[in-house]
């Protein structure tokens, strides 16, 4: 195995005027934090204008009809949650980079 480069860092690193940085991340709650706590830190890490969090595990995330997502800021910082259909949460992510422009 090869690591490879941290896409999302490198985009919000070369941002260009007007650009939004949108990032995803799948999380898991551990021993050593909860899904927020780790996205938070990951949102601080890449630097991406929004990340847009979901939890995964058993029946969540990935192989269902719906979906829920926080929105966290550059800071980690909650500005958004959608919960409902993957077009639902799709609408409210968009809504929410709207209102970064």
């Amino acid at each position: 195995m090869v690591q490879t480069e941290d896409v999302l860092a490198g985009l919000a690193a070369l941002r260009r005027e007007g650009q939004v940085i949108v990032g995803f991340a799948a999380e898991t709650g551990d021993e050593h934090g909860s899904v927020l706590e780790h996205g938070a830190a990951k949102a601080r890490r890449k630097g991406a204008d929004l990340l847009v969090l979901n939890e995964v595990g058993e029946s969540k995330g990935f192989g269902t009809p719906t979906n829920a997502v926080v929105m966290l800021d550059a800071e980690g910082e909650p500005v958004g949650e959608a919960t409902g259909t993957k077009l639902a949460v799709a609408h409210a992510v968009l809504d929410a980079i709207g209102r970064l422009r």
